[in-house]
């Protein structure tokens, strides 16, 4: 991806967390001592054409009219250098929304950011966090999800969060720009009607029962490596129910909590228009192993007296 620069000035506000150190705080916005921060950002792709309301590939992030949030803080602690600031892209580049921002004359930085920057309802409490590894102390933010949405139809849209941690930069080896690698803390999926199905059967309802829809994830690691790590799942007792019919749906796009369910029973309620009208439920056993960062089709099958469900996992981060 071509490397997009920003540029920007900034005011200092107190962290969200924790603050800057107090001890002779270095100046990060005009009158700063040393070279602008710029910033860049991209995301793993493996398709296009699908919902909006996934962050699918670049255009997909230079589109989202609010930007995503970005903190930065001194490397390997929860003392901010600069507080939840906005960086929007400008047409050209990515831009901080309140000016320019400078690196100390020494030192390195750890960045966090967000998107969208209005984080969606079912995410909760971001929350910066340093953990003791055997390698010494390390970022690993989290958030909580709550009530992610599990009963849906094609038009409902579930804005996706993604976000990224790059940790370790500096003022010399990072002076042309930060990149922001997003991650995809969700699983998403999605389902077809195969042709095999006919052209006289309508699918009404997709369930699967039993979905956690609470949790916590936690993000780790740093840039393209970053990997995201879900804990505290609860609220399983609700079924995932889709409606609409996947023979004209099938570019939507649903976002779950990563989890190895095992074995599940995929019931689809369908209706066959040939010699008379005859709605009815069939059901197969499926395995459910949904990986943060991946997306998986799940093809269908129906007949009267069965249904097929072939999975297809990419092997790649969407």
């Amino acid at each position: 991806m071509t490397t997009l620069l920003a540029t920007m000035m900034l005011l200092v506000t107190p962290g969200l967390f924790s603050a800057c150190s107090s001890d002779d705080p270095i100046p990060t916005t005009n009158n700063a001592p040393d070279s602008e921060i710029l910033m860049d950002a991209n995301v793993w792709q493996v398709m296009e054409g699908t919902r909006a309301t996934t962050f699918d590939n670049d255009a997909a992030l230079r589109g989202e009219t609010g930007g995503f949030k970005c903190a930065i803080y001194y490397e390997n602690t929860t003392n901010q250098y600069l507080d939840y600031t906005t960086v929007n892209w400008s047409g050209s580049q990515w831009l901080w929304n309140d000016g320019k921002h400078y690196w100390p004359p020494s030192g390195n930085l750890d960045f966090f950011a967000y998107m969208p920057a209005t984080q969606p309802g079912y995410v909760t409490n971001i929350t910066n966090s340093i953990i003791e590894t055997g390698s010494g102390p390390e970022p690993q933010p989290y958030f909580n999800c709550t009530n992610l949405p599990l009963t849906l139809t094609p038009t409902d849209a579930t804005t996706e969060f993604i976000w990224a941690l790059t940790r370790g930069q500096n003022k010399t080896a990072n002076a042309s720009g930060v990149t922001m690698n997003f991650k995809h803390p969700f699983a998403r999926i999605k389902f077809k009607l195969s042709a095999a199905s006919g052209t006289n059967v309508a699918v009404n309802s997709i369930t699967i029962p039993d979905v956690y829809r609470n949790g916590r994830c936690t993000l780790s690691g740093t840039g393209n490596t970053a990997t995201c790590t879900w804990s505290n799942l609860s609220d399983s007792s609700n079924d995932l129910v889709i409606s609409g019919d996947p023979a004209t749906n099938d570019d939507v796009v649903y976002l779950v909590i990563p989890y190895n369910y095992g074995s599940k029973t995929l019931t689809a309620n369908a209706t066959w228009s040939d010699w008379s009208t005859a709605t009815k439920d069939v059901s197969a056993s499926v395995a459910f192993n949904w990986e943060a960062g991946y997306s998986y089709i799940y093809t269908l099958t129906l007949s009267k007296e069965a249904l097929i469900v072939d999975v297809n996992k990419y092997t790649e981060q969407w």
